[in-house]
């Protein structure tokens, strides 16, 4: 099974043209249903440009979890 947990802008991007994610509250505001989502995946496939950006927010979000960078 494949599933997919993705933050989008009310007019559906997942990023601003530059790559900002300021549409995003910190700490990922209000319960969202991630921390039920991440505990039930076996591996993540995260693009590369995504790859990069989550390298400049701190520590590693993803512990160890199987994770694959794609480069689409």
């Amino acid at each position: 099974m494949v599933s997919v947990f993705i933050g989008t802008s009310l007019d559906g991007f997942i990023a601003r043209p530059n790559g900002d994610l300021d549409f995003l509250p910190p700490g990922g505001g209000e319960p969202h249903g991630y921390d039920e989502f991440i505990a039930s995946v076996d591996a993540i496939v995260i693009g590369r440009k995504t790859f990069e950006t989550v390298l400049t927010l701190g520590p590693w979000p993803y512990g160890d979890y199987s994770c694959t960078c794609a480069d689409w």
